[in-house]
C-alpha cells in the first residue's frame, strides 16, 4: 500500500497549522462537509472510545466511518468503513488522488494530513451517514480539526504527552485539546486526572457557547471487562479487560446517551449490544494463554499507570510478570519504567525499530533498581526469549511502552487460522 507522499515524508513529521490541509481539501472539493461527525480528542483512551462509539452507531444501521491513529499493523487500519479497514486497492487508488491534488499546491501537506484527507475522501465515496474522527495529536492545529461543527465532541482524560508540541503545563495541553470545540456542537468531557485541565476545557467551552456534559463514574471492573448499570436497569458491558477501560466505557456511554438525546441513537439496548462486540487490539490484549502473553500499547505515564492498575486486580495480580519494554525516546520513559518496575519480576528492555526508538542501553541506566533487568535490542528476539523464560519459570509476559512495538510483535501470536 502507498505510504509515502511528496518525497517520502514520514508519518511522525509534525508541522502545526491548518493551512495545508485546508488547501488540500479545497482541491478535493471538501469531502469532509458531506456527512455528520463525532470528534474525539484527549491524551489516552480516545481510540477505545472512538471504537465504542463507531460500534454503537453501526448497530443502529448507519453506514459509519472511523479514522484513528496510529495504526497497529497496517496503515489502512486508520480508515474503516463499517468496522472494516479500507481495502488495500481502494487505499492505493485514493492515495493517488490525494497525491495528484497535493502536487498542485505550493506547500505540500504532511503525511498525517494526506492520510486525514484520504479518510475524508473514503467516507464521502462510501456515503457514510456519520464518521467518528479521532484527533491525531492535540486538537487545535490537528488536521482533523477542519471538520464542520460535529454532532458531538468528546474529550477523554488529558495528561502529559507530546509536550514539545502542546506545551509544558497541563493547562496548555488541555487548551490545545479543547481547540476542537466549535459553536453549534456540544461536549462530553471525561473525568479528568488533573483539575486544572478540566477548568481550562470548561472555560473554553463557555467562551464558545458549547454545552458540556461531564461524565459521572458508573462502570465497575470485572474480570471480563468493565460493566455499568444505567438508571433504567440496563447492563452495559465491553469485552476490553484493561482497568482503564472503566473510564472509557463511562465516557463512551455518556456520549451514546447524548447521541440518543440528539436522535442519532434510537435504542439504547441495541447500542449496548453493539458495545458487547467491540474489539480494540493492542490494548491489554491477551494473545497467548500458555504462557500468558498480554500486549498493551501504553506509551506515556498516564497510560502505563492504567496498565499498573490492571495488574493490581484479579486475576492479573496473581501472575509473576516478565515485562518487555520498548519506548520512543521523546517519551517520559524514566517515569514509565519507575511505574511498571514494581509489578515486574523480570524486565527485558528493547528498541522500538524506528528512528524515534529509545536506546535500550539508556533505558538500562534508568532501570538499575529494577529486578533482573537485561537488554535485548531486537524486539522480536526479546519477546521470543521472554516467552521461553516465562514458560520455563511459570511467568506471564507483558509487552508494553509503545503501540509501534506492540504492532511489530503482534503477528508472532497470530496463526494461519486467525487470531488466537
Amino acid at each position: 500500500m502507498k505510504t509515502e507522499w511528496w518525497g517520502g515524508q514520514r508519518e511522525w513529521r509534525v508541522k502545526p497549522g491548518l493551512e495545508r490541509i485546508c488547501a488540500l481539501l479545497d482541491a478535493l472539493d471538501h469531502p469532509e462537509r458531506t456527512y455528520a461527525a463525532v470528534h474525539v480528542a484527549g491524551t489516552n483512551g480516545k481510540g477505545s472510545v472512538s471504537a465504542m462509539l463507531a460500534q454503537a452507531l453501526l448497530t443502529e444501521g448507519y453506514t459509519v466511518g472511523l479514522t484513528t491513529s496510529p495504526h497497529l499493523m497496517q496503515v489502512n487500519e486508520r480508515v474503516q468503513i463499517n468496522g472494516q479497514p479500507l481495502a488495500e486497492s481502494e487505499w492505493d487508488m485514493l492515495a493517488e488522488t490525494i497525491e495528484v491534488a497535493g502536487n498542485r499546491l505550493s506547500t505540500p501537506p504532511t503525511w498525517f494530513e494526506a492520510v486525514t484527507a484520504l479518510a475524508f475522501l473514503a467516507f464521502q465515496r462510501h456515503a457514510v451517514d456519520i464518521a467518528v474522527v479521532e484527533v491525531g495529536m492535540g486538537g487545535r492545529w490537528d488536521a482533523t480539526n477542519v471538520i464542520p461543527p460535529p454532532v458531538l465532541a468528546v474529550i477523554t482524560p488529558v495528561a502529559f504527552d507530546h509536550m514539545q508540541y502542546l506545551g509544558s503545563t497541563i493547562e496548555a495541553i488541555a487548551g490545545e485539546k479543547a481547540g476542537i470545540l466549535k459553536t453549534g456542537s456540544e461536549l462530553v468531557l471525561a473525568q479528568q486526572p488533573y483539575p486544572p485541565a478540566r477548568d481550562r476545557i470548561l472555560a473554553i467551552a463557555r467562551a464558545r457557547d458549547v454545552p458540556v456534559t461531564e461524565v459521572t463514574p458508573q462502570a465497575q471492573i470485572t474480570s471480563l471487562g468493565p460493566e455499568l448499570r444505567t438508571d433504567t436497569g440496563l447492563t452495559v458491558r465491553v469485552p476490553l479487560v484493561g482497568a482503564y477501560q472503566q473510564s472509557n466505557l463511562d465516557t463512551a456511554w455518556t456520549a451514546i446517551e447524548r447521541l440518543f438525546q440528539r436522535d442519532w441513537i434510537h435504542d439504547l439496548k441495541r447500542a449496548a449490544s453493539g458495545l458487547a462486540r467491540v474489539r480494540w487490539p493492542g490494548r491489554f490484549e491477551l494473545v497467548s494463554e500458555e504462557p500468558l502473553v498480554i500486549l498493551d500499547g501504553a506509551h506515556n505515564p498516564h497510560g502505563i499507570q492504567g496498565v499498573v492498575s490492571t495488574l493490581a486486580i484479579p486475576p492479573w495480580n496473581q501472575k509473576a510478570w516478565h515485562v518487555v519494554f520498548g519506548v520512543m525516546r521523546d517519551k517520559a520513559y524514566a517515569e514509565m519504567l519507575a511505574l511498571i518496575a514494581p509489578r515486574a519480576q523480570e524486565i527485558t528492555l528493547t528498541r522500538v525499530p524506528t528512528e524515534r526508538g529509545a536506546d535500550p542501553s539508556e533505558l538500562m541506566r534508568m532501570a538499575r533498581e529494577a529486578p533482573l533487568t537485561r537488554v535485548v535490542a531486537d524486539p522480536v528476539r526479546a519477546v521470543h526469549e521472554a516467552v521461553a523464560v516465562a514458560r520455563e519459570r511459570h511467568q506471564a509476559v507483558l509487552v508494553t511502552g509503545s503501540l509501534h512495538l506492540v504492532g511489530l510483535v503482534r503477528p508472532m501470536f497470530q496463526s494461519d487460522e486467525g487470531e488466537r
